[in-house]
């Protein structure tokens, strides 16, 4: 099994085994959308008072948007001591290789799953966010709200194309070293934020609206780009990685 067929088969096949995944990433995605429009209201009802009033709430929302828009890209259902434990995605890797599946197909297939599940997470986040909250789409009409949300989704599986280069070419623990780094790395970004007083995603918000198309248009295409990218590179580093463990 070759190509493109392959790529459907093994992404359709760890989309059923992992249906919990999907639907706790899904949740978890709808949970977060729901909560942080709460917030986003506030900073509408009261603008240019709320980041210096809450900054410390303000940088936590940063985070969240930063942080959790590349895990939309995986499949939640496991702990990071798991993958540092047993090393799940080494094992995973080697039991492909045993099949006559290119290695290629293997990296198009965590592509596939990627985009599909930002795809469902990604929209449950901003649907919820659009329909619960009425000073929103006040605030920000339907074409403005989309562009926002490609601009995120296209920011998660940016940075997720490097947690799949981690994922399929290296060890569990290697891979586990920079989730946390960049777990840090986020938090340091919107504590700074929220301390200049300074809101992320209400910045992304107002640069949007000035031309949403354009907005889009830019998010799709340097997506595209950096998971084409990721993907080779990923394929590279499988090729001579160890599979023991």
């Amino acid at each position: 099994m070759t190509g493109w067929r392959a790529v459907r088969a093994i992404t359709a096949f760890e989309l059923k085994r992992e249906w919990i995944g999907v639907a706790a990433t899904s949740l978890f995605a709808l949970y977060t959308g729901t909560m942080l429009s709460t917030m986003l209201d506030s900073i509408l009802q009261a603008p240019g008072e709320w980041e210096s009033r809450f900054g410390f709430l303000s940088g936590m929302a940063d985070w969240l948007y930063l942080f959790c828009f590349p895990v939309f890209g995986c499949l939640m259902n496991r702990t990071v001591f798991t993958y540092w434990r047993d090393d799940i995605f080494t094992k995973r890797i080697a039991h492909w290789r045993t099949m006559p599946i290119p290695i290629g197909a293997v990296a198009g297939a965590r592509t596939l799953q990627a985009l599909v599940v930002m795809a469902l997470a990604g929209t449950l986040f901003f649907v919820a966010q659009y329909a619960i909250s009425p000073d929103i789409r006040q605030a920000f009409g339907p074409d403005v709200w989309v562009a926002a949300a490609l601009v995120w989704m296209g920011y998660g599986l940016v940075v997720n194309a490097g947690l799949t280069i981690l994922e399929l070419g290296f060890s569990g623990k290697t891979y586990v070293k920079w989730y946390l780094a960049f777990s840090i790395v986020a938090g340091i970004v919107s504590a700074i934020a929220g301390w200049r007083q300074v809101s992320l995603y209400m910045e992304i918000l107002k640069a949007v609206r000035e031309a949403p198309l354009l907005a889009a248009i830019v998010a799709v295409v340097v997506t595209g780009l950096a998971r084409w990218a990721g993907q080779r590179l990923a394929v590279r580093f499988m090729r001579n990685r160890s599979y023991t463990f």
